[in-house]
């Protein structure tokens, strides 16, 4: 590995190959794993299949206020060292803790 390493923002995760993308963010795990301490590890919420998903589904996108920017850190040969799953959020509908209180607060 050469010491050239870039940050890219995917605005969509069909620009992402999915198999670069479930080596870095599920190594080693799973669906297919029968070891438990590795399967304990897969998280199916970070899967590229799952997040695409929401994505194409509609479910994540500037009309649900969830813009996609995925987060790549790769090497000169377009490898995945990391990567993250990371959205630019445009209001606070849909959170588990709402903040209007402050929001109002703020607009008074």
């Amino acid at each position: 590995m050469s010491g050239d390493l870039s940050i890219r923002i995917a605005t969509a995760l069909a620009d992402v190959d999915p198999a670069k993308w479930d080596a870095c963010a599920n190594p080693a795990g799973g669906c297919g794993e029968t070891d438990p301490a590795q399967v304990e590890r897969h998280n199916p919420f970070i899967s590229h299949a799952f997040l695409n998903c929401c994505e194409v589904s509609g479910s994540t996108g500037p009309r649900t206020g969830w813009t996609p920017a995925h987060v790549l850190v790769e090497d000169s040969a377009k490898n995945i060292l990391a990567c993250a799953p990371t959205y630019l959020k445009t209001h606070s509908q849909g959170e588990y803790v709402f903040d209007h209180g402050w929001a109002d607060a703020y607009e008074r």
